[in-house]
């Protein structure tokens, strides 16, 4: 089995790049007629995204099968959206303060013409393993990514995982909701029946609140299925809609927001006369402040079935593998369907589901349902909300039997895997020791480093992690206190870091940490930072210590973390004999901007090796940190030269003296041969 499915692979593989080869040479055109645009796309073994690029309906995307599902022959190179080769259909709609925007590029056809369009932000482009582009509209910056994700009921990369992310950047308040219009298609059928929990809707349906199933599915043959599609809107990091709509294609397309839904109305396409299935999920405007983020997330792909074929066909699906949440359980939905394969009418159905040990229904149902009469060639469905608890973890199997009074029997069982809840983890793992070198915090700013871990069974969703608490520091470089992460796999770790400035006080600095998530309990995280004292300083910083005879020199005069000093005064006294004076330049503390601040330079040549009188204001307020005044000399011959500070006054805006608590300490520079 395994070497004939790896052998469809290395065909799909080749059919593929001759595809590609084709499609370019075709964009080109051979110098004949106007290029057409070629999709952006990704492709795997099983599935293919496909996005227009533009410039008309920019952004919208189709679905289809490369593989498929491994067993089943029969599903390759098909669509699950119509539009082939560039997707047009299928478009989403952003209601803002109740104004319809059309998320993409313009577009003349039926689809979203009437809509208001925004602005490219980013193009339509495959990175990071997604396809993405963003547009503006207004207010809003609206991004698209599609990348692929594993199905809940098949386990493989065969469905597409459909983002958006709405961020306010306005300055106002608005009512945002979205609205996804997806144009089903099952390879060559376009009007199958859309299957939500016990309902098949072959007409027009609208299923809102607690009524949406986590998921629906489509397939235009129980008995031998060309393509089986799934839409998953609950579980998981998935955003659960408001509302889901099932009708044609042509009433969504004409409506951007709210269509007219008749029930029990067929799937034909509005003005029309074929059948033409579309599904439309809604989710409500609610406030969107500015600088809010907002995360939309479904899937659409490919679902499964555990199949046992005969004169009742029965088939039943549930997800592959369910976690439990942070409160022991998990609910999820098993649905069973028969169909009547035989030539005359199953009388009296009866399906009853056998649960394994840990799971049980949900409050209210009974494992066993009456179906009634089935006629030939027809297909019924029953659903159940089972719910896994900690006793199930590890391989449970669903058992679905379904008998009648003129049929034989049938059953058939599926095996779900059921894991361990997540556990989130979070430790501050590293947290930069500060020092004080030339009167400053080292490293400056600090560095912070938070790590969240999965240590779970199951995935974590959409994880957050926040600095609660920073002490008496404040955020360098415009870094946010909280950040999300999105999903952590089981044994699945990030390291978070943290930039912390500000003027914390000396001493010990306390820092806390947390991360959260959808489904897991919060982790708290905590550490000290020792903060160093700096103490009120004037000192003589040399540019270099060791010097040569015959080199220049220089020196600066440095005031650093003085609280409050508006002025100063000094005189500075050097080895006349080893250095002699070159220049005195003002320091960048009496510099504000563009402007000069009052600076004397002093005098120099009324006492040999002294300078009398340098004099400034400063320009910095608050904690003062610089020089004063900058020395330049030459060394004349080899020793010891030392410098020093005499007759220090440091005064503030009031003319009030400023006292150090030590004197200035003398500096040396050693001149060598």
């Amino acid at each position: 089995m395994s070497s004939a499915i790896n052998e469809r692979r290395r065909a799909r593989r080749f059919a593929a790049a001759i595809a590609a080869i084709l499609c370019a040479l075709c964009a080109c055109g051979g110098g004949v007629g106007v290029a057409s645009p070629v999709p952006v796309q990704m492709s795997n073994d099983f599935i293919r995204i496909v996005v227009n690029p533009g410039p008309e309906e920019a952004g919208r995307f189709g679905v289809e099968t490369t593989g498929g599902d491994p067993r089943n022959p029969a599903d390759d190179d098909l669509p699950l959206i119509y539009g082939r080769p560039l997707p047009w259909t299928s478009y989403t709609t952003v209601q803002v303060d109740g104004v319809d925007w059309v998320f993409g590029g313009k577009t003349t056809r039926r689809a979203g013409r009437t809509g208001r369009y925004g602005d490219a932000v980013s193009p339509v482009e495959v990175k990071d393993g997604r396809i993405a582009c963003s547009y503006s509209l207004g207010d809003l910056k609206v991004t698209q990514q599609l990348s692929f994700v594993k199905s809940p009921t098949t386990r493989y990369l065969d469905t597409a995982r459909i983002h958006y992310i709405l961020e306010n950047a306005g300055q106002m308040t608005h009512s945002v909701g979205l609205r996804l219009l997806i144009d089903t298609m099952l390879g060559a059928n376009d009007g199958a029946p859309l299957r939500a929990g016990d309902q098949a809707m072959i007409g027009d349906a609208v299923l809102s609140g607690a009524g949406i199933p986590d998921y629906w599915q489509a397939f235009d043959s129980l008995v031998e299925p060309s393509v089986t599609s799934q839409g998953t809107m609950a579980g998981g990091e998935l955003t659960p809609p408001s509302r889901v709509a099932f009708s044609n294609w042509g009433t969504f397309a004409d409506n951007l927001w709210d269509a007219e839904i008749v029930p029990g109305r067929e799937f034909v396409r509005s003005r029309e006369s074929d059948l033409d299935s579309a599904v439309a999920m809604y989710w409500n405007p609610s406030a969107l402040a500015p600088g809010e983020v907002r995360h939309y997330v479904t899937y659409y792909g490919l679902g499964g079935i555990t199949l046992a074929p005969g004169k009742l066909a029965l088939g039943i699906t549930a997800p592959a593998e369910v976690g439990l949440s942070s409160d022991g359980t998990a609910p999820f939905l098993a649905v069973a369907y028969v169909h009547n394969t035989g030539e005359g009418p199953a009388h009296d159905l009866v399906a009853r589901l056998e649960l394994p040990i840990g799971c049980k229904l949900a409050g209210g149902q009974s494992s066993t349902r009456s179906i009634g009469d089935l006629d030939p060639g027809q297909t019924a469905q029953v659903a159940w909300q089972v719910v896994a608890t900690w006793a199930s973890v590890g391989r449970a199997d669903l058992a679905v039997s379904v008998s009648a009074k003129n049929a034989d029997p049938n059953a058939v069982s599926r095996e779900i895997q059921v894991l361990g809840p997540p556990r989130l983890l979070a430790s501050l793992r590293r947290v930069e020791a500060l020092q004080v070198r030339d009167e400053r915090l080292y490293p400056w700013p600090a560095r912070v480093t938070v790590r969240v871990e999965n240590t779970g069974g199951s995935d974590a969703n959409w994880v957050r992690v926040r600095l609660d608490s920073l002490g008496d520091f404040a955020l360098s470089g415009g870094d946010h206190r909280e950040l999300l992460l999105g999903n952590l796999q089981p044994n699945q770790g990030q390291d978070i870091s943290w930039l912390l400035g500000g003027e914390p006080r000396a001493g010990e600095q306390r820092i806390e940490a947390s991360a959260t998530a959808q489904n897991a309990a919060p982790s708290l995280a905590s550490a000290t930072i020792q903060v160093p004292e700096l103490k009120p300083r004037v000192w003589i910083r040399p540019g270099k210590e060791r010097v040569k005879a015959g080199d220049m020199v220089h020196v600066d005069v440095m005031l650093t973390n003085i609280v409050g000093v508006d002025s100063f005064k000094f005189d500075l006294n050097y080895d006349d004999e080893l250095l002699g004076l070159a220049m005195v330049s003002r320091g960048g503390l009496t510099v504000a901007g563009n402007s000069l601040l009052p600076w004397g330079e002093g005098k120099s040549r009324t006492a040999p090796g002294r300078i009398l009188g340098i004099t400034g204001h400063v320009g910095e307020p608050g904690n003062t940190w610089g020089s004063a005044a900058t020395v330049y000399f030459l060394s004349r011959q080899s020793g010891s030269a030392v410098l020093s500070i005499e007759n220090l006054v440091l005064l503030d805006a009031s003319g009030r003296a400023i006292t150090l608590p030590q004197a200035p300490p003398p500096c040396t520079v050693q001149i060598s041969r």
